[in-house]
């Protein structure tokens, strides 16, 4: 698969895990297409993302001997256990019990294997760089940030598709990923259907 372009309209989720979430092209609530489906793809994504810091980035790199296809089918896996466990914790939907106890056990294992270091607003808990489950850790420990956060009660979901998204707007607040794409499209479908 070429590699994927991405650009500001992937990036709306307010969080590197919430856009980790959403690294599906979807416009019906289907997550049908994996932007991120070979290591080229998800290594381009988190250059972009903000999920690392440049220093941890250039680690992440240095070690891609360990990046193989178990643990990218462990990346995608955990992905839709933890779409699955957001969408439970945020109340829009039950999801299967092994998928909220899959993502517990994943952020316990990155807290055991991260380390415990000085970051921009104090301390945060880092994945090690070289260990073969470093994506999924830096990405486990996102998750676990997002959860101790107060953002975690602004996180939506879209109306018109599967991504979620930090609402940080006052009065109403925001029903659409970005109004560029599925604000327009749901616009456009209202107007149809007049």
């Amino acid at each position: 698969m070429d590699q994927y372009a991405w650009s500001e309209s992937d990036f709306v989720g307010g969080h590197p895990f919430l856009n980790f979430l959403n690294t599906v092209a979807d416009t019906d609530k289907s997550r049908d297409e994996d932007k991120i489906p070979d290591w080229r793809n998800v290594r381009a994504w988190a250059s972009q993302s903000g999920l690392l810091s440049s220093m941890e980035l250039e680690h992440f790199l240095a070690n891609q001997k360990l990046d193989g296809i178990r643990e990218l089918a462990d990346l995608h896996h955990f992905r839709e256990d933890a779409y699955q466990a957001v969408s439970n914790v945020i109340g829009i939907k039950p999801s299967r019990s092994n998928a909220m106890d899959s993502t517990r056990m994943r952020i316990s294992s990155a807290l055991t294997r991260g380390r415990f270091e000085r970051s921009d607003y104090g301390f945060a808990w880092r994945a090690n760089p070289k260990m073969r489950e470093r994506w999924a850790d830096a990405l486990a420990l996102s998750l676990n940030a997002l959860l101790c956060s107060d953002d975690l009660r602004r996180v939506r979901q879209c109306a018109r598709c599967t991504w979620f998204f930090i609402d940080r707007g006052r009065g109403v607040g925001r029903r659409w990923c970005d109004m560029r794409t599925c604000g327009n499209r749901a616009k456009i479908a209202a107007f149809r259907c007049n």
